[in-house]
């Protein structure tokens, strides 16, 4: 089925189980790339919904996954070379850099985050950022990028087109 080594499928199995709310050994569609981020993959969020066969948004919250489904998803992705790096997620944020000292405000971060490229929700951002902010309320992106995947979608949405 899969050419992952069985310490590796059991590893991804303790992750999946990590994401499944109700014991049933099933997580939702709209959980999938998080899980797949939980370990170390960086699936854009088309590229997820491509190997989920392109379900409705109206379906993400519904339908459900099981772990033999899942792991064929997962060796697709991981066999994807073309996954952005963190080095690809910090490349367009100098722009914002203002002062060029490694920092953005937090409020542009926000910005950014929830109107450009992959759009995430004011709570997914506020999870994201929190605890990250100095006291003149910025954020080295730099750290905010290779931050443990706490919340596994986070670094994945920093890949924002870059106004030139």
């Amino acid at each position: 089925m899969c050419d992952f080594i069985e310490d590796q499928t059991a590893e991804f199995k303790e992750a999946f189980q990590l994401f499944d709310r109700t014991h049933d050994g099933k997580i939702l569609y709209s959980q999938c790339g998080n899980v797949m981020r939980a370990l170390g993959q960086n699936p854009t969020n088309a590229e997820v919904l491509k190997v989920q066969g392109n379900p409705k948004s109206d379906e993400m919250n519904v339908k459900m996954l099981d772990f033999e489904h899942f792991l064929p998803m997962l060796q697709i992705v991981a066999k994807n070379k073309d996954q952005g790096t963190d080095e690809d997620y910090v490349e367009g944020l100098p722009v914002f850099d203002k002062e060029g000292n490694g920092v953005v405000m937090g409020a542009e971060i926000r910005h950014i985050l929830v109107t450009l490229g992959q759009k995430m929700t004011e709570d997914e951002v506020e999870m994201g950022v929190a605890g990250h902010e100095d006291s003149n309320d910025c954020i080295s992106y730099e750290e905010l990028v290779r931050m443990p995947p706490r919340l596994a979608s986070f670094p994945a949405s920093l890949s924002v087109p870059v106004p030139s």
